[in-house]
């Protein structure tokens, strides 16, 4: 006789904008979402993380931290010490769009375990966090390359969003603990087209399909009782207009910029990582250390009619990068800014202006204040998303962050992106978060919490080093 016990199936819809699936839903073209899920649960939304790009924000659901503390700081990242130490080392540099995902899995933390890891019979299905899980439980591992090639350069887009409700569908029938399962096409067609064009809806309609069916089928097997559903995103994305290729920038200034997939350049000044394209980590090779620039140090290697002129471009929304270990400083056209890492929690000093419109905030801000006091800002969890980052090296001597309507990339992206994502603006980083439960924690939420809130529903410790909480 089968055992009854707690489950949790997890829908990632890649690239969903919060207020795309408000409206949808207020239409009501979402309406198996709504009378399954809403009618019993909640709609809310959260904040993803910066960088806002897929890959390193499927770490903060899936291991319960952000990407500095992960140290995964982009899609593509650089690392100035192994650089050095060793050119074409494999901790050297990586980009996770192409032969290199493969790494991704041995790049996170040992000590940070997956949900896959504690949960018991788990299931992925097109997530490139695999860590732990047995192939017999990674369902779309078999075809994927295919299906993505095509995805990719001839914008078969459903046939993927096809195969993962069907192996969705047959992973209940194994009775699982845990499914993880990734829908891509919004933030493909997203970027082919943009977000709110008729593809991008209809990926979104499929995804509603999709719950109704997997609802369906619960119920029929009497266990729609004991699941926890939850659907999220990584980030949202914005229509694209203009690109500012980052790195023609720098080499334009003297700076010569290695970049993928030219990573084979003599004697580069600069490596600059796009990420989501509209975010860009640029570390500084013109000067013989290995160390991260810091305040006068990087002003003096990149110049400050550099830095300025940075600042001062269309494309660019703002700068960031260290005074040291324990301030940072943020650029914009509306002045700078100084974030400090005091022992109680950040502060945030607008200096010649005030880049993130927060004001003065004097009293130190734990990370739960923190959130709360920028959550409906123009850059939610904007003080903690800039600490958390410049935690890894692998960040960067400087960060850009692109305005709405721009993106850092140009030359190598095909096909062109009309939607880019990335940034730390509020239509990058907030997301929807929708699960079939009432009474849940209200105070404003990350994606990192979703990690201890579905540890605490199936039973199991929450993880004290993580960097969210639980919800419920």
């Amino acid at each position: 006789m089968k055992t009854k016990r707690k489950k949790t199936i997890f829908y990632l819809i890649d690239g969903a904008r919060h207020d795309v699936m408000k409206s949808l839903l207020d239409a009501g073209e979402l309406p198996n979402i709504q009378k399954e899920i809403l009618s019993r649960g909640t709609f809310r939304k959260a904040t993803s993380c910066f960088p806002s790009t897929t890959g390193p924000a499927y770490l903060p659901p899936l291991l319960g931290c952000f990407p500095g503390t992960a140290n995964i700081t982009g899609i593509r990242w650089f690392d100035k010490k192994e650089f050095r130490r060793k050119r074409f080392g494999k901790n050297a540099m990586r980009s996770y769009c192409g032969t290199e995902a493969a790494y991704f899995n041995s790049d996170m933390p040992v000590d940070r375990p997956t949900l896959h890891e504690l949960l018991g019979e788990t299931y992925n299905i097109f997530s490139m966090i695999t860590r732990s899980i047995p192939a017999s439980r990674d369902l779309a591992k078999k075809g994927k390359s295919l299906l993505y090639l095509k995805a990719h350069y001839l914008f078969q887009h459903h046939p993927v969003d096809l195969a993962a409700h069907g192996h969705l569908m047959r992973s209940l029938d194994k009775n699982p603990d845990f499914v993880f399962a990734v829908l891509p096409c919004v933030d493909w067609n997203s970027h082919v087209y943009h977000p709110h064009h008729e593809e991008t809806i209809k990926s979104y309609k499929f995804m509603d399909y999709s719950v109704g069916e997997v609802v369906k089928k619960l119920k029929a097997r009497g266990e729609w009782e004991d699941t926890l559903l939850l659907l999220t995103s990584d980030h949202g994305l914005t229509q694209t207009h203009t690109h500012f290729d980052l790195a023609a920038y720098f080499s334009a200034r003297g700076l010569r910029a290695l970049q993928y997939p030219i990573v084979f350049k003599v004697r580069p000044k600069s490596a600059v990582m796009i990420s989501g394209n509209s975010f860009g980590a640029v570390h500084l090779l013109n000067h013989s250390g290995d160390e991260v620039l810091c305040g006068q140090a990087l002003k003096k290697a990149i110049g400050e009619d550099t830095l300025e002129d940075l600042i001062q471009q269309p494309a660019v929304d703002f700068i960031a990068w260290r005074g040291s270990d324990q301030d940072y400083f943020i650029g914009s056209k509306k002045g700078t800014a100084r974030i400090v890492k005091r022992p109680k929690g950040l502060t945030y000093h607008p200096l010649t202006g005030d880049p993130f419109g927060l004001g003065e905030i004097e009293k130190p801000l734990d990370n739960q204040a923190a959130l709360a006091a920028t959550f409906e800002s123009d850059y939610p969890d904007g003080l903690v998303q800039i600490v958390q980052l410049f935690s890894s090296r692998r960040a960067g001597d400087l960060v850009v962050s692109a305005a709405n309507g721009f993106d850092l990339r140009d030359n190598w992206e095909y096909p062109e992106h009309k939607g880019s994502h990335g940034s730390l603006h509020k239509d990058h980083i907030h997301v929807p978060l929708i699960y079939n439960q009432k009474g849940w924690d209200d105070r404003p939420a990350r994606t990192t919490d979703i990690f201890n809130s579905i540890l605490k529903w199936m039973g199991k410790p929450t993880i004290l080093n993580s960097d969210g909480y639980a919800l419920c």
